[in-house]
């Protein structure tokens, strides 16, 4: 069974991941655990108040969960407003038991390579990377990430937004490589957002957190061309 963590704040009325997945734990600040257990039962988790916040902070909380709970230091952290994982080439929504399926295929695959970190693709372009790229081995995951924290990689917690670009650049610039399944694509609803949703951004705040990840790295990482961000390899010869 997988090891799904959950991040989730002010949505204890639907978490969406849950709901399709039904399975996983949902990490809640304190303060809210009452509202969602009500709801969720022992599928949730509180952390402090303190350790709550940006995506960053939450998440690196959650790390703590996962070195403590799993021994082998693997587990998925997932947005909360999953809407379903999706093949590709012929725009097929997985069922629920079929998403968990296809995360654990990745981590088996992750665990034998031991690739540290991993995932699906996030465009839903079935033109890209489908038949003849069938998996990455340095491309980013986001929103659902498959993650071993034995490395002691945390998120960057001075980027209110992008820390999963950053967060995907120290993996790399240690562990040298991933493994990102290209033919299946998350899917997230993506409007409502959560406290530190992305979506409350505009282009230029990204672009401003963009230049402060290449300046950390001494090199163009996170890069803005024309009408979307191109994500290059943060160390040379991967």
């Amino acid at each position: 069974m997988n090891s799904i963590y959950i991040p989730s704040f002010n949505r204890w009325e639907s978490v969406k991941t849950f709901e399709y997945l039904e399975s996983g734990t949902i990490v809640v600040p304190e303060s809210q655990f009452l509202n969602y257990k009500k709801r969720y039962g022992k599928n949730v988790v509180s952390i402090p108040n303190k350790k709550d916040g940006s995506v960053a902070k939450k998440r690196n909380a959650i790390l703590e969960l996962i070195k403590e709970r799993e021994p082998d230091g693997w587990a998925w952290i997932c947005d909360d407003d999953l809407i379903c994982i999706k093949e590709k080439k012929h725009q097929k929504k997985l069922t629920g038991d079929e998403a968990l399926e296809a995360m654990e295929r990745v981590q088996i695959m992750a665990e034998d390579m031991q690739a540290w970190l991993g995932g699906f693709d996030y465009s839903p372009d079935n033109l890209k990377l489908k038949d003849f790229q069938p998996f990455s081995f340095t491309k980013p995951v986001f929103g659902n990430a498959l993650i071993n924290v034995l490395d002691g990689i945390k998120y960057d917690e001075n980027f209110r937004i992008t820390e999963d670009v950053e967060f995907w650049a120290s993996k790399m610039n240690k562990n040298r490589f991933m493994i990102r399944e290209n033919r299946f694509v998350c899917v997230f609803n993506g409007e409502d957002g959560g406290k530190e949703s992305v979506i409350k951004y505009s282009i230029e705040d990204k672009k401003k957190f963009a230049k402060q990840i290449n300046n950390k790295w001494g090199r163009q990482i996170m890069v803005w061309n024309k009408t979307r961000f191109e994500f290059r390899i943060p160390i040379k010869g991967a």
